[in-house]
């Protein structure tokens, strides 16, 4: 029984050790990187870093952390800011936001306030923490930015996850409901309120492959840029209102795409109201827009429903056989 009684003190105390020694390595790993953004030129400035957790896990808190990357110009500011890692798994980290925290740019300024903001990342050590997969989870979230628009959504969960034998490609899909629009852009749209307040649906299925992994680089260098989106479903409900698009583009090294997006919209032409609402469209290009969609509209069956490709092709984007001009440049900041 002694023995027993003295394995298991042995064990405690080999344990302890081990605890111990790795949130000391922790805590130095941590305040070292933030040291290192520092001498690049980074705007660096924490209260405090702690590790505690003990035994079970190694919880790494800031306190007052802010870090503003020159390249970009973005700013993150938090209050507070967790990860969380079980001490026998480290490669599997839990990051909790704080209830209000705030991003910048050199054009707005976002102040974040979620009831839950927490995201559980698998990743890979010895690959300078490559994402192997993540979730992230909000719930009661309210973006309000300093050019004086709100928006707010009841739930949503963002998922990410590396494809099996690849390193750069990922799944991605994103869901959220009871996503509310801001006032003014709610008011331009619809400014009879016939709609409801929220989209009760907005979701979005892809598999996206990127330039190189997402890994610590992403943070410390420059964002992975897009290099394929196969787009299973894009899809918003609003009312009576309904958008969804699927398809694949190629992305090249300047953000053009090229392929096709088939289209579907249920009651079209009260989306074309809503554009001309907001400043989208002028009453000339209105008028050839919905010509042009209404003989599409016809030949697909019922007018009020729309199915129609939208084609990327050196730049430019035509709506079945109709130029509309430039396609979006898909870079990230």
């Amino acid at each position: 029984m002694k023995r027993v009684v003295l394995a298991v003190i042995l064990a405690a105390a080999v344990a302890s050790v081990s605890w111990f020694g790795w949130a000391i390595v922790t805590e130095r790993a941590v305040t070292g990187w933030l040291d290192a953004r520092e001498a690049e030129g980074w705007v660096v400035s924490r209260d405090s870093v702690a590790v505690s957790g003990y035994p079970t896990a190694f919880v790494t808190e800031f306190a007052e952390l802010t870090l503003a990357d020159p390249a970009t110009g973005l700013v993150w500011s938090a209050p507070a800011f967790t990860l969380r890692q079980a001490s026998w798994d480290p490669s599997r980290i839990e990051a909790i936001w704080p209830e209000t925290h705030s991003f910048a740019s050199p054009y707005e300024r976002l102040t974040i306030t979620a009831a839950e903001l927490a995201s559980v990342l698998d990743v890979r050590p010895a690959a300078n923490l490559a994402l192997d997969a993540s979730e992230t989870r909000m719930r009661n979230l309210a973006i309000d930015s300093t050019l004086g628009w709100r928006s707010h959504l009841a739930e949503g969960r963002f998922d990410m996850v590396r494809q099996p034998g690849e390193t750069a490609s990922y799944a991605i899909r994103f869901e959220a409901t009871d996503l509310t629009p801001p006032a003014e852009v709610a008011e331009r749209l619809d400014p009879a309120g016939v709609l409801p307040e929220a989209i009760p649906v907005v979701l979005t299925d892809a598999v996206m492959g990127f330039d190189r992994p997402w890994d610590m680089s992403a943070l410390e260098d420059a964002r992975p840029q897009p290099v394929r989106i196969e787009l299973a479903e894009a899809r918003a409900e609003w009312g009576n209102l309904m958008l969804r698009l699927s398809g694949t583009l190629d992305v090249d090294e300047a953000g053009r795409g090229t392929g096709e997006l088939a289209i579907r919209a249920q009651n079209w032409p009260e989306m074309l109201d809503m554009a001309e609402r907001a400043g989208l469209m002028g009453n000339g290009a209105r008028r050839t827009v919905e010509t042009a969609l209404g003989f599409l509209a016809g030949m697909s069956g019922r007018r009020e429903d729309l199915d129609v490709t939208l084609r990327f092709d050196d730049g430019f984007m035509y709506l079945g056989p109709l130029p509309i001009g430039e396609g979006p440049i898909l870079r990230l900041r």
